[in-house]
């Protein structure tokens, strides 16, 4: 097994990022329609769109969690391919620990809720389209992708030591 090595936590750490990120961006786009209406009639909940989206009040409260509730899969998704990676490239364990402790404090801190990650593209993303789901549908394949690069890309490159390294046991 190989020690900490703190070049690998970080790429992981920004490849999970974005991965919950882009996994979060696909559960708006298939909600888009019933984001859009929470959006526009949050105010005048009376109005006939309103009603048809969200028919009782617990559809409202139901609505919101469905989605969130997706971020922590992400963060499962992630942690067991990280894990896997590691195990597989004989990586210390440490490393999937330190990545999954950050992650689940910033879970804690509400950072993927707030799209802190997806703001620095709003402007390229109301380029390419006017329609949020798409917008959505877009922004979450590409951080999906992005995400997956970066896992795949901590373990296999040689940016972070050879077969050969001193650092093996």
């Amino acid at each position: 097994m190989k020690k900490l090595n703190f070049g690998i936590i970080l790429i992981q750490f920004f490849g999970v990022v974005f991965l919950i990120n882009g996994i979060l961006q696909l559960r708006l786009f298939t909600a888009a329609e019933k984001i859009s209406c929470a959006k526009k009639h949050l105010k005048s909940q009376n109005t006939a769109e309103w009603m048809k989206m969200f028919p009782t009040k617990e559809a409202i409260n139901d609505f919101w969690p469905s989605v969130f509730i997706w971020i922590f899969f992400a963060l499962l998704i992630g942690i067991f391919i990280i894990s896997y990676l590691n195990w597989k490239s004989k990586i210390s364990s440490l490393n999937t620990i330190l990545v999954a402790i950050v992650l689940y404090v910033l879970l804690r801190f509400k950072f993927f809720r707030r799209e802190i990650i997806s703001l620095p593209f709003r402007p390229l993303r109301n380029f390419v389209s006017n329609d949020y789901g798409i917008q959505c549908l877009i922004e979450g394949i590409i951080f999906t992708l992005i995400g997956l690069t970066l896992l795949y890309f901590s373990t296999s490159s040689r940016l972070f030591g050879s077969k050969n390294d001193p650092l093996e046991n």
